[in-house]
C-alpha cells in the first residue's frame, strides 16, 4: 500500500512539473522539457525540467524551430536568411555540383563535370566530354594543330579524379568550419580520350618523268583513324562560391599520357610508286601526329601532357533544404 502510495504522489508530482514546464522543439522532430530563463537574439538559456537546480543548458537559436512557454505561448523561429550561420550553414548541407565548361563550345567540345564530397577536404571530382569538329568548324581550322587541323572528327573523353582541398576555412563566433566545397586544392586525375578522324588523306605522285617534262602522276589514297590517349594528371586549382547557388573554380595541370591508333585502310601509308618516289601528307608529316586530345593536350612523341580548365557549377540543394520552412499561423 505504501509502494502504490508513493508511486501516485511521484506521477502527481511529475505531472504538475512537465504541465508547468517549457518546450523546445528542435530539427529532426526533438523536443526537450526544460524551463527557458533567457532568449536573445542568437541563443536560448534554460534548465532540464526534471533538474531545476541543475546547470544552465545554452542552445543556438538555429537549431531551433519553436518553443512553447508553461502559460501556452508559442513562438515559431524563422531563420535570418542574411545571417551569417544561415548561409553558411545552407551551403556546408550541399554537397554534390554539377558543372560545365562555358567555352567549350568554342572549341569543339561539350563538358559536363560532377563533383560531390567524401569526406571533408576530399571530393570526387568526375569530368566527361563529347567532341565534334561539326560545332565550330572555324575554330577547328584556327586552334587546331596536327591531326586535327581541317578534317573531321568526332569523339569523347573521360577524366575521373579526387580533389583534396588544403585548408581553405572560415569563422563563426570563434569557432573555425572547413568547407567542402570552397578553397585551393590538388586533383589527381585519370583521362583517357577517344577521336575518330574520317577521310585522312595521303597524297602520292611519281616523279619518273618529273620535273623533267612537266608530267605528275598522282594518287590520293583515303582512311578514317581512331586514336585513343590515356594517363594521369596532377592539377592545382581553386574553387569559390557564388551566392550560395554556383561554384567557379579554375585549374591548371601537367602529367604524362600514351597514345594508340588504328587506320581502317591498311595500306594507307604504303607507296603505290614504289619507295623510291616521294610522297606528301596533307595531314601532318608523322604517323598520327595528334596532340589536341580536347581533356588535354599531348605533345606527340614525347607523351608530355598538359590540362587546364574553367567551370561553372550548379549546387545541387540537399533534401532537408528542399523541404518547404514554417510559416506562421
Amino acid at each position: 500500500m505504501k509502494k502504490l502510495f508513493f508511486s501516485f504522489a511521484f506521477l502527481f508530482i511529475s505531472t504538475i512539473i512537465f504541465s508547468q514546464a517549457d518546450t523546445l522543439f528542435l530539427q529532426k522532430n526533438k523536443k526537450v522539457a526544460c524551463k527557458i530563463f533567457e532568449i536573445n537574439d542568437s541563443e536560448i538559456k534554460y534548465k532540464m525540467a526534471g533538474n531545476i537546480d541543475g546547470p544552465i543548458y545554452i542552445i543556438d537559436k538555429s537549431t531551433v524551430t519553436k518553443y512553447t512557454l508553461s502559460n501556452g505561448f508559442t513562438e515559431l523561429i524563422m531563420p535570418d536568411e542574411l545571417s551569417i550561420e544561415h548561409e553558411h550553414k545552407e551551403i556546408i548541407g550541399n554537397r554534390q555540383v554539377i558543372k560545365i565548361s562555358p567555352f567549350g563550345f568554342a572549341f569543339n567540345h561539350i563538358s559536363f563535370g560532377y563533383e560531390s564530397v567524401i569526406k571533408v577536404g576530399m571530393n570526387l571530382d568526375i569530368q566527361a566530354g563529347y567532341i565534334n569538329s561539326e560545332i565550330n568548324s572555324d575554330a577547328a581550322k584556327m586552334y587546331s594543330s596536327g591531326m586535327n587541323n581541317s578534317t573531321h572528327h568526332a569523339g569523347f573523353y573521360f577524366k575521373p579524379g579526387v580533389k583534396f582541398f588544403l585548408g581553405e576555412d572560415f569563422s563563426i563566433k570563434g569557432l573555425k568550419y572547413a568547407h567542402p566545397l570552397k578553397g585551393r586544392y590538388i586533383k589527381l586525375d585519370l583521362a583517357v580520350s577517344y577521336i575518330n578522324f574520317q577521310d585522312l588523306s595521303l597524297v602520292y605522285y611519281s616523279q619518273n618523268n618529273y620535273p623533267y617534262n612537266g608530267v605528275q602522276t598522282i594518287r590520293t589514297v583515303y582512311s578514317n583513324l581512331n586514336t585513343i590517349a590515356y594517363g594521369g594528371f596532377v592539377n592545382y586549382g581553386r574553387q569559390f562560391i557564388l551566392g550560395n547557388i554556383l561554384t567557379l573554380d579554375y585549374y591548371v595541370g601537367m602529367g604524362f599520357t600514351g597514345q594508340s591508333e588504328t587506320y581502317s585502310n591498311p595500306d594507307f601509308f604504303t607507296n603505290p610508286f614504289g619507295t623510291n618516289n616521294q610522297q606528301y601528307y596533307y595531314a601532318g608529316k608523322e604517323r598520327n601526329y595528334t596532340s589536341n586530345y580536347y581533356g588535354f593536350l599531348r605533345i606527340p612523341t614525347v607523351g608530355l601532357s598538359f590540362t587546364g580548365g574553367f567551370r561553372i557549377g550548379y549546387i545541387i540543394p540537399s533534401k532537408n533544404l528542399r523541404k518547404k520552412p514554417l510559416t506562421k499561423n
